[in-house]
């Protein structure tokens, strides 16, 4: 573990360096060679490139920003007895990119610093009242059924401390947290190491039926592009540690590269120019998940431009705190189309109920429905629609909505409606225009 701080630690310092140079050259455009799809203002099914912009010698020899914004919204949410958690105003600042240690890129420290106090959570409350207040309030309660509150209170006496976790946690105020930090070395071609905290691959799945967006492991990961010989595009490997839900800051969490409680293995396929798929199999605290997704390109359609399919399948049980949730499955598929500046998707998923706490081994999040996929969508069967439209380079409007429908089951998201504005502080640095 002293190698692996150390490497931390050096990988740290160049990352906390990268400000001071990507200061003085703020006044030159940033490359946008590469893309992390926005939660907040993407179409699901959408990952483009965006419009690649001119970059200076010097900037582009070093540092690379895949995104640099802030977003302002407002949110109401209710959770499946009607009480609403969220009618609040909040907002999201993130800074994510690379070093680049060598003019190929091929030895790289890449990172992602968020607001948000929660794996699953990026968006700060700063206006009226959020889940910190109104989840603890008594009337959250009140509607839940017996059965419902006696898991409750079962998982409160099997584990005390995932309850006083939640009981310290907040999700209000501007907290800026590192996230991401890890090395990234390609010694050839072919093969790319990555070592540290790291994002969560995901393939063409997205966070409805893996996890959300915001969420972090720490430990390693292998990738292989050998298409030639191996048929995939790519072939990858990771251990990691899964966990430390309320503590997304790495400083705080560097005893997690201890262990190693998440093994996945992945391909990647594409079939022409028109079809992406992947795949998966997930090893995390004893459950094993398989999980399969597809993209196609269908603008013939001209009402749709894409479609996305994407299938999860929990296939054994596991017993811990004194419960054995249930084996399951779920999917989710989604239409998109965009038009000019204005991009939207629609779209269905069923997530199994049992998806909220296996993952974490965490009998408290099993009996409050807390799951750790994309926290708009939690369990059950909903229905879905985003839109977003580019008023400029910098601004974007974006809004969203979801409901629940079927026969009642526990979740925090019964009912989902926010809307706001998110700006590209990196367009806006490279603008030579007025924003507003």
């Amino acid at each position: 573990m002293k190698f692996s701080s150390a490497l931390l630690q050096a990988a740290a310092a160049v990352v906390l360096a990268a400000p001071f140079a990507f200061a003085q050259e703020a006044a030159q455009p940033v490359p946008t060679e590469f893309h992390v799809a926005d939660p907040a203002t993407d179409s699901l099914a959408l990952s483009g490139t965006g419009t690649p912009i001119e970059a200076k010698p010097l900037l582009n020899r070093w540092v690379e920003l895949s995104n640099f914004s802030h977003a302002e919204r407002y949110r109401n949410a209710a959770e499946s007895t009607g009480w609403h958690l969220f009618e609040d105003g909040q907002q999201r600042s993130i800074l994510a990119g690379r070093v680049k240690l060598d003019n190929q890129a091929r030895y790289t420290v890449n990172f992602r610093a968020s607001s948000g106090t929660y794996f699953n959570w990026a968006f700060a409350d700063y206006a009226g009242d959020g889940i910190t207040t109104r989840g603890k309030e008594p009337g959250a309660f009140a509607l839940y059924s017996p059965t419902e509150l006696i898991g409750v209170l079962g998982a409160v006496a099997a584990d005390p401390g995932d309850f006083a976790a939640f009981e310290a946690s907040h999700s209000t105020g501007w907290s800026f947290y590192l996230r991401e930090l890890y090395i990234s070395a390609s010694p050839i071609k072919q093969v790319t190491v990555e070592f540290g905290s790291l994002g969560i691959e995901r393939g063409v799945s997205t966070e409805i039926t893996t996890f959300d967006d915001d969420g972090y492991i720490s430990g390693e990961r292998v990738r292989i592009r050998d298409p030639k010989h191996l048929f995939f595009d790519q072939i990858g490997f990771t251990s990691a540690f899964f966990g430390d839900i309320y503590t997304p800051n790495l400083f705080d969490r560097g005893s997690s590269f201890k262990t190693s409680n998440y093994r996945q293995f992945f391909l990647d396929k594409g079939l022409g120019k028109r079809i992406a798929t992947s795949g998966e199999y997930t090893w995390q605290n004893g459950t094993d998940t398989l999980r399969e997704a597809a993209s196609v390109a269908i603008p013939e359609v001209k009402v749709v431009d894409k479609v996305r399919v994407e299938l999860y399948q929990r296939v054994n049980v596991i017993t811990f705190e004194g419960i054995s949730p249930a084996a399951g499955s779920g999917f989710a598929v989604a239409a998109e189309k965009g038009y000019r500046d204005l991009k939207g998707d629609a779209g269905y998923a069923s997530v199994d109920t049992n998806y909220a706490g296996t993952y974490g081994a965490e009998r408290l999040g099993v009996a409050s429905a807390f799951a750790l996929n994309g926290d708009a969508y939690g369990v059950g069967k909903r229905v879905f629609v985003h839109g977003s439209y580019k008023v400029n380079s910098v601004v974007t409007a974006f809004g969203y909505y979801t409901h629940a429908v079927g026969p009642r089951v526990l979740n925090l998201n019964q009912q989902g409606l926010n809307a706001g504005l998110n700006f590209d502080l990196k367009a806006m640095i490279n603008s030579k225009k007025r924003v507003l």
